[in-house]
């Protein structure tokens, strides 16, 4: 949960029914990324919010 005010990201996920280990797709500012494994799922995770949210990136 984030505070009031507080940016957040938005993380799709499509998950592969009974995989082991788990697989799916992950969606984040329209790129999709595939991932096999927590591991991987973590990554991906962890690199989307490291970024800014959409509505909060400077425009050149």
């Amino acid at each position: 949960m984030s505070e009031a005010g507080t940016p957040t990201v938005r993380v799709e996920l499509a998950l592969v029914p009974n995989a082991v280990p788990i697989q799916g797709w992950a969606r984040n500012a329209g790129a999709e990324h595939a991932f096999a494994g927590w591991l991987e799922l973590l990554q991906i995770l962890d690199a989307a919010r490291m970024t800014e949210p959409a509505a909060d990136r400077e425009t050149p």
